[in-house]
């Protein structure tokens, strides 16, 4: 037979169980956030063959992890193709406006990379989902799909040639340093050869009736790492912002992404402009807007 004082027993204790949890909840919930606005791992960088080869180092990646600084340096992408893939240690929410930033090396000119984005939809923190490239202003004049084969030059006095997805070949000449390009190729890479693919971008600089290079002001206004020209540019932070509704799928649809994750930056110009040699990114970073 139950009687008044069992039940008032069970009572009680289901009362103290519901505070403790209670107690928990609001202990677990009140838990610092360790999480960083900053990039938080590198999981892969190549640069493209470029007159800065000699001094990009693997362990560069460091100069784009955590907060940006000068005295840290960059990371050297290279010619068309070279890239960098990083992630944050949380996803970035999708949401009006701006989403996120990405730092790059200061100077006059555009040398403009491609932004993809992914997203941890699996849960295992790797970038081994699908890339959606960023839209900017010249994704209809651009290239998706295309492909340059470098082939390391055979002694210190002759060229680094390459071959692309549209059957041309030539050769990286410098018109600035070094007569020959044979420099030009990481140490980093092993191979006797390497392909990039990727979006290219049209050529950031045009040569006017004088032979001067010149950039016009109208080629990149929006949607670029390292687009000094473009009106998402921060000229004081030295970072260009991105909106991750600007996502499209390989066929140029637009993506509805709830949050990304991970970021991939790619050298996107195919292009030796006279003595500034290769059109090169040079990126120190990111930084999610969302956090505070």
């Amino acid at each position: 037979m139950v009687t008044k004082n069992t039940i008032s027993i069970v009572i009680g204790k289901l009362s103290l169980f519901l505070i403790i949890i209670c107690y928990m909840t609001s202990c677990s919930s009140s838990e610092p956030d360790t999480s960083t606005a900053y990039i938080s791992q590198v999981f892969e960088y190549v640069y493209g063959p470029g007159q800065q080869a000699t001094i990009a180092k693997k362990t560069d990646i460091a100069n784009f992890i955590g907060e940006p600084s000068t005295s840290k340096g960059c990371l050297h992408l290279g010619g068309f193709g070279g890239y960098v893939i990083a992630g944050f240690d949380h996803d970035i929410i999708n949401d009006d406006g701006v989403d996120f930033e990405i730092f790059a090396l200061k100077g006059d000119v555009p040398e403009p990379g491609v932004v993809y984005v992914m997203s941890d939809t699996n849960g295992d923190g790797k970038p081994n989902e699908t890339w959606y490239e960023l839209k900017g202003n010249q994704y209809k004049n651009s290239k998706r799909n295309y492909w340059v084969r470098y082939y390391k030059a055979v002694d210190d006095s002759t060229n680094v040639t390459w071959l692309d997805s549209k059957g041309n070949r030539g050769e990286l000449v410098s018109e600035l340093g070094s007569k020959y390009t044979a420099g030009w190729w990481w140490p980093a890479t092993k191979t006797d050869s390497i392909t990039f693919t990727g979006t290219r971008l049209p050529d950031a600089f045009d040569k006017n009736s004088n032979g001067a290079w010149i950039v016009p002001n109208d080629r990149f206004t929006w949607g670029y790492a390292k687009n000094v020209t473009g009106k998402d540019y921060d000229s004081t932070l030295g970072a260009n912002s991105f909106d991750i509704s600007n996502a499209v799928d390989s066929l140029g649809k637009v993506v509805e992404l709830p949050s990304i994750r991970f970021i991939k930056v790619q050298t996107g110009v195919f292009q030796r402009a006279g003595w500034l040699n290769e059109v090169s990114t040079e990126v120190m970073g990111a930084k999610d807007l969302r956090k505070e």
